[in-house]
């Protein structure tokens, strides 16, 4: 289905407003992304290599890591100013 994708940044604060009372579904593929994001956001997030298909309404926070990291470990040198959230919207093409 073609869809209609609207992006921008987003900060720490900001996801996790959005994620506040939400039902989540992670796409998160490394288990040490995973936890690094369970202790940045303060909620739960649990690693799931599934596809993700995205429907209108939905809103999708994508994390990059700005650094590449060299072994699964170096995951506790990382800081909130080695990540970037970015919001994603999607909506039917118009």
């Amino acid at each position: 289905m073609p869809m209609t994708l609207r992006t921008r940044p987003a900060t720490l604060d900001e996801v996790k407003r959005l994620l506040e009372n939400r039902e989540i579904e992670s796409y998160i593929g490394h288990e040490a992304t995973a936890k690094l994001l369970t202790t940045l956001l303060s909620i739960d997030i649990m690693m799931c290599r599934a596809m993700y298909d995205p429907r209108p309404n939905d809103i999708a926070i994508v994390v990059r890591m700005k650094k590449r990291l060299e072994k699964p470990e170096d995951v506790k040198n990382i800081t909130i100013n080695d990540v970037e959230f970015i919001l994603v919207e999607y909506s039917e093409y118009k």
